[in-house]
């Protein structure tokens, strides 16, 4: 209790000291912001009726001089003079009214006041003593109690002289309260770690425990009162974990049917199955997956070989427009050529005494004729279209078909004279 009360004291009074201004402003936002309002109308109301009232006492002295002198006569006299004195009595009790509220305001602003010098005469808060209760505390309020054991919580509201049970704001945090939750930290880590060794300690001697019954059950050395105590707790846990593993599953939702395979899922479409739409996309992602994985492995596969030789016909076809050929490729042309001449040379010899040799020499030389004429017919059709390769191979047979035809008749005139 006394703890509780010293450190109200000790929190409300550092809030005074390093902030006055805003003390003032929630003391007075406390005891009503539409008090101050009213107390500014009874002012300009105590001030209007008091112009009213100095009114009404020249209105009563022109009337009893216009009495008088016989201007007003008294029945008028009595009536007016009734009215006026109606008015005055009513605006005198208003204003007095309205000064008592006005005075009451006053002495709650005055409270405050008292509270700031009550707070700036004490220099020194540490320890709450009898002249600093009786100076700061007005009454304690103590509720009932609720809840039981370290959940016991109980309620004490603490009313201070002059203020009443203010509320420093929340957020504000003294230096006492930043010591003291430090104090209790550092209690708290401290409680928290000697807890942890005793739980260390006492989980060696349960293992170096469990390791001497082990020793001893594994050498056939416990007493046949142990061996049942075994048993009995083997089969108590066998149990247990059996009816917890029974409750786990009867708690768990049922699990939803599993997906099919993808392999399932292409013998299904293989089979000509109907796949619904999520099993159709799943598989043609997957395939797709899989072809982007197997391009980008021959790619690499590709990258990694060494280039591969040209062919023979990308050879022939090469050295035919004129592009130059490295010594190893126009040796393995020429030698292809060699291989094919001599086996040709062999065929024509073969097919003198080989019906089925001759056969074979028939065919090749049906395949060459049609295979020459169908070359030289595009060849035609390429150069009457203009195409410049064309022209100049079509040029190129024109000469040689006349070097062989001049040079057959030189042949031939030769073999007459002869």
């Amino acid at each position: 209790m006394e703890a509780a009360i010293l450190a109200a004291i000790q929190r409300v009074s550092w809030y005074v000291r390093h902030n006055e201004a805003e003390f003032i402003e929630r003391v007075r936002e406390a005891s009503d912001q539409h008090q101050e309002n009213a107390v500014k109308e009874y002012r300009q109301k105590v001030s209007k009726a008091q112009r009213r009232c100095k009114e009404l006492d020249g209105l009563v002295k022109k009337l009893y001089e216009g009495n008088a002198t016989g201007k007003i006569p008294d029945k008028h006299f009595t009536r007016l003079l009734a009215e006026y004195d109606e008015e005055q009595t009513g605006l005198e009790a208003a204003i007095a009214q309205w000064e008592e509220a006005i005075e009451s305001w006053n002495a709650d602003r005055l409270k405050t006041d008292k509270f700031i010098e009550l707070v700036s005469r004490y220099t020194d808060f540490s320890e709450l003593t009898t002249p600093m209760l009786n100076e700061f505390i007005e009454k304690v309020v103590v509720h009932e109690g609720e809840g039981r054991g370290n959940s016991r919580r109980q309620r004490i509201d603490i009313y201070l002289n002059f203020i009443g049970a203010f509320e420093v704001p929340a957020h504000i945090v003294t230096p006492m309260e930043a010591e003291e939750q430090r104090r209790q930290q550092e209690e708290q880590a401290a409680k928290e770690a000697h807890s942890q060794e005793l739980a260390k300690a006492r989980e060696e001697k349960r293992k170096a425990e469990k390791r001497e019954f082990t020793a001893r059950k594994k050498a056939g050395l416990l007493t046949p009162e142990e061996q049942a105590a075994d048993e009995a707790r083997l089969a108590h846990n066998r149990a247990w974990q059996k009816e917890w593993r029974e409750k786990r599953k009867a708690a768990e939702p049922p699990k939803p049917p599993k997906p099919k395979s993808l392999k399932e899922l292409a013998a299904l479409q293989k089979a000509g199955a109907d796949l619904t739409p999520e099993e159709a996309e799943r598989l043609a992602a997957y395939r797709e997956r899989k072809n982007r994985q197997h391009k980008a492995w021959y790619e690499r596969q590709k990258a990694a070989q060494p280039p591969k030789p040209r062919t023979l016909k990308e050879l022939a076809a090469a050295q035919d427009a004129g592009q130059p050929l490295t010594p190893e490729e126009t040796e393995r042309l020429e030698a292809s050529r060699n291989r094919k001449k001599n086996a040709y040379q062999e065929l024509k010899i073969q097919a003198e005494t080989d019906p089925v040799a001759a056969a074979e020499l028939a065919r090749r030389r049906a395949y060459h004729s049609e295979a020459t004429k169908k070359s030289r017919q595009k060849m035609c059709e390429e150069a009457a279209a203009g195409n410049p390769a064309a022209q100049a191979r079509y040029e190129n047979f024109l000469a040689a078909r006349r070097e062989n035809y001049h040079r057959k008749k030189h042949d031939e005139k030769g073999e007459q004279i002869a």
